[in-house]
C-alpha cells in the first residue's frame, strides 16, 4: 500500500498561497500575444498615417484591430469559462459520490496546469478515503464474525451440554425418589443411566471443543430425532412416534443441523414442562410444496405471551426462533392449558434448493 492509500498517512495538499493557483498558463500567453499583436496595428497605423493623408485606411485599420481586439478577448473568455466549468463540474460530481459513499470516484487529468494538480491531489484524497473505508468495513466484519461466534457457542452449549445435565439432573431426582423407596434394583438402573448421562455430557463437551459445530448433525436429521426420541423414551418413560412422509426431502446440512436443534428443545421442554404421556414427530409437506415438521405431545400445555421468547424463563423459545431464522423456516408454538404442545417448522420449498442430500442417505 502506497501513502496515498494508507488511512493512517493523509494526503499531501499544494500550496493555495500562490497568486496563478487557478489561472492556466496558456491564458498569461495569449493574453500576452494578443496584447503584441494589438500594439504592432497600432504602430503600422501611425506611421502610415504619418506618410499619406489618406485617413480611410488608417480608420479601417483602427476598426480591424479592435474587432480583432473583441473577439480575441471573447474568445479568451469563453475559453476561461471553459477551462473553470469543466473541473467545477467534474467536481461537483466527485463531491456528491463522496457524499453517498462511493469514494472510488476520480476526478480527470486534462492537462498539465494547475487544475490538473488539483485534480491528482483530489484523487489522492479520495484513494486515502477508499483504503480508509475498506479498513473500517474489514474492521466491522470481523466484529461481527466474532459476535456471531460467541452467540453460536452460547447457542450449542444451551442445546448439547446444558441439555444433557437437564437430564442428569431430572435422573438425580428420580434416583432420589427410588432411594426412599429403598428397591435396589431400581437403584442400580437408575445409577446406569446416570453414568451414560455423564458419558454423554463429556462426548458432547469434547466434541463441541474439537469441531465447535453440533454433534448430532453428523447424523442426519432422521436419525437424529430417532435418538432424541429413543432417549425421552428411556428417561420418561413416554410413548413416542415418529411419522416420515417426506422420505424424498433435502436438505442442507445447515438447515438439518439447526431443524434437529429445534426438535431437540421442543422434547427438552417436554420432559421438563408437560408431564405428557404421548409426542408424535411428523415430518411432511404443506399444500404449496414446504417442507413441515410438528412435534406435539398431549400434556398439560402452557400460556405463551408475545413477551415469553424474550425472557430468561424462555430462553429455549428464544433460541428456536433464532436457529428457525437462520435457515429461513417459520417457527410456531401452540399451547393451551390442558391441550397440550404443538411445534410448527415450515421450510421453503426444497425443489429449490441446491446441494442437498437426501435425509436417509447419511451413516455415522
Amino acid at each position: 500500500m502506497t501513502d496515498s492509500q494508507n488511512p493512517s498517512t493523509a494526503p499531501s495538499h499544494p500550496d493555495p498561497r500562490r497568486w496563478h493557483y487557478l489561472l492556466p498558463r496558456r491564458f498569461f500567453w495569449w493574453s500576452g500575444l494578443v496584447l503584441g499583436l494589438s500594439v504592432l496595428c497600432v504602430v503600422l497605423a501611425v506611421m502610415l498615417g504619418q506618410s499619406s493623408d489618406d485617413h480611410a485606411l488608417i480608420q479601417g485599420l483602427l476598426l480591424a484591430l479592435t474587432a480583432i481586439l473583441l473577439l480575441s478577448l471573447a474568445a479568451m473568455l469563453l475559453g476561461v469559462q471553459r477551462w473553470l466549468l469543466g473541473p467545477l463540474l467534474a467536481l461537483r460530481d466527485w463531491a456528491s459520490s463522496i457524499r453517498q459513499g462511493d469514494f472510488s470516484s476520480r476526478l480527470p487529468r486534462s492537462d498539465t496546469s494547475e487544475i490538473g494538480e488539483l485534480a491528482d491531489d483530489i484523487n489522492r484524497l479520495s484513494e486515502w478515503l477508499e483504503a480508509l473505508a475498506e479498513e473500517r468495513e474489514r474492521e466491522l466484519q470481523a466484529q461481527q464474525k466474532r459476535l456471531h461466534e460467541r452467540t453460536q457457542l452460547a447457542n450449542e452449549l444451551h442445546d448439547s451440554l446444558a441439555q444433557t445435565l437437564a437430564s442428569l439432573k431430572f435422573q438425580i431426582r428420580v434416583l432420589d425418589d427410588t432411594l426412599r423407596q429403598d428397591s435396589e434394583s431400581a437403584i442400580w438402573q437408575e445409577m446406569e443411566r446416570i453414568e451414560s448421562s455423564v458419558d454423554e455430557a463429556n462426548l458432547e463437551l469434547r466434541e463441541l471443543i474439537a469441531h465447535f459445530r453440533a454433534p448430532l448433525s453428523r447424523h442426519g436429521l432422521i436419525p437424529g430425532i430417532r435418538r432424541l426420541l429413543s432417549r425421552l423414551r428411556k428417561e420418561t418413560g413416554t410413548e413416542t412416534v415418529l411419522q416420515n412422509q417426506a422420505n424424498d426431502a433435502e436438505l442442507t446440512e445447515e438447515e438439518e443441523a439447526q431443524i434437529l436443534r429445534i426438535v431437540q428443545e421442543a422434547l427438552t421442554n417436554v420432559r421438563k414442562h408437560s408431564r405428557a404421556n404421548m409426542v408424535r414427530v411428523l415430518l411432511s409437506y404443506d399444500n404449496i410444496g414446504r417442507l413441515r415438521l410438528i412435534v406435539e405431545d398431549d400434556g398439560i400445555g402452557m400460556v405463551i405471551a408475545p413477551d415469553d421468547q424474550d425472557s430468561d424463563g424462555h430462553f429455549g423459545l428464544a433460541i428456536m426462533q433464532e436457529r428457525a431464522g437462520t435457515v429461513g423456516a417459520e417457527l410456531t408454538i401452540e399451547s393451551e392449558p390442558g391441550d397440550g404442545t404443538r411445534v410448527v417448522i415450515e421450510l421453503g420449498s426444497v425443489d429449490e434448493a441446491a446441494g442437498k442430500k437426501p435425509l436417509e442417505e447419511k451413516t455415522e
